[in-house]
């Protein structure tokens, strides 16, 4: 082979490499996702503008291009951000970023949607909480291998005593969870709606490291004159074919327990939560409530943290509002508690579902509660994690909680059926 052949030869496999450059450091990690968007986030291994390439196809054939979305003041210049419209519904699709005449290869993302709102759609949710720093829990990498529509993350993703309160050691913290082998590779192909509980929500600083790293749906609290405290929750609600999700900030107006008029969510979420309740129930036969603590736990017996157990009056004044406004098949799904449990009611407005999974590797006290199914506590090692299988059958729909460990073990199991032939 001549010298000049050999340079050419050098010179190709150099474009080649070059084309083929590693962008993404950590990521991506997806959220708000719906039956026709989807918001991916990502971070580069420098700052630089990219656009993201969008396909049906694993091997990107026929891609989109998607621009990269403005910065917020206080990114970090490697976060990068991208909008996805004009997506059909309940389809999978795959991601990776480009810059000019680059492109990722090595690590793809992956969105699916979610089926048409209001349609009888059948779908999965996988839900867990409290994990150490930077966790290698196995339970994420079987969360992935159960191939749910959605992870919900109820709080207490790292196990700091030291709360930061600088908003780029919050990214730092984040950035400490996608560095985790079995986090990085469920947030690469699984959306995400995270909310917090406990050391997650403390101070401005995390409330802006929030809005600015985590993918999420519209913060209603956001909206201008919404609420007067210089904290807002990050209460947010979402829609699966004929199932609402309303996920609740139970931290950041919370007060004590020996409080003068004790809450957990405070007076704008309360009338929020209303809204969303009263909105929701002509046309969404299921609702879930989404908490980082248990509903049904119980005060006085509870070794647990804070849970909805120390604020009975409140408790009991959601559970009178649905029984006057005649709001039934209502299922908390919940997490920090420390054991698989459940609560099935007698599907009566006011009375409500719960079913509990926690926790994955941070070690508490179990709460103490009114179950109906279980509860069961974690063995030395055990992780535990829950996954809610919903089949609408139109007439029928079926609400299956399976409790299950890193191993892939099925440890509990309730359920509840919601008869709609009448209706």
């Amino acid at each position: 082979m001549s010298r000049s052949t050999l340079v050419l030869l050098g010179c190709l496999l150099g474009i080649t490499s070059a084309l083929q450059a590693q962008l993404v450091h950590r990521g991506p990690w997806s959220g708000n996702v719906g039956p026709n968007s989807a918001i991916v986030h990502l971070m580069l291994n420098k700052g630089r503008l990219t656009s993201l390439e969008v396909s049906e196809h694993k091997d990107f054939r026929r891609p989109t291009k998607i621009a990269q979305s403005a910065r917020f003041p206080t990114d970090p210049v490697t976060l990068a951000r991208y909008l996805l419209r004009d997506l059909k519904p309940d389809t999978t699709y795959y991601v990776r970023p480009t810059a000019g005449r680059l492109r990722e290869l090595r690590t793809i993302g992956m969105v699916k949607t979610f089926p048409r709102t209001g349609s009888y759609a059948s779908f999965r949710v996988g839900f867990a909480s409290g994990a150490t720093t930077g966790s290698e829990a196995g339970a994420f990498s079987e969360i992935r291998y159960q191939k749910p529509n959605l992870f919900l993350h109820l709080g207490n993703s790292h196990s700091e005593d030291d709360v930061p309160d600088e908003v780029t050691a919050w990214f730092d913290l984040y950035e400490r969870a996608l560095e985790s082998f079995t986090q990085a590779e469920l947030y690469r192909d699984v959306p995400m709606v995270y909310t917090w509980h406990e050391k997650d929500s403390i101070g401005a600083a995390a409330h802006a490291a929030y809005r600015a790293f985590i993918p999420h749906y519209p913060l209603p609290a956001d909206s201008p004159d919404e609420v007067g405290e210089s904290l807002r929750p990050i209460s947010q609600a979402f829609t699966i074919g004929r199932a609402r999700f309303i996920v609740l900030d139970t931290q950041t107006h919370r007060t004590s327990p020996e409080a003068e008029s004790p809450t957990i969510l405070g007076d704008w979420q309360w009338e929020w939560l209303k809204s969303e309740l009263r909105t929701a129930a002509p046309s969404h036969p299921l609702i879930f409530i989404v908490s980082a603590v248990a509903w049904h736990g119980r005060e006085a017996v509870s070794g647990a943290d804070t849970h909805w157990g120390y604020y009975p009056a409140e408790r009991t004044r959601i559970e009178t509002w649905l029984r006057e406004e005649g709001i039934s098949n209502v299922c908390v799904l919940s997490g920090n508690g420390g054991i698989l449990a459940g609560r099935i009611g007698n599907g009566m407005p006011g009375v409500l579902h719960e079913f509990q999974a926690g926790v994955l590797d941070q070690r508490r006290a179990p709460i103490i509660g009114e179950w109906t199914d279980g509860p069961l506590q974690p063995g030395p090692t055990e992780e535990f994690f829950g996954i809610v299988d919903v089949v609408d059958n139109r007439s029928r729909i079926e609400v299956t909680f399976k409790g299950m460990n890193q191993h892939g073990h099925e440890r509990f199991k309730s359920s509840f059926t919601i008869d709609l032939s009448q209706r």
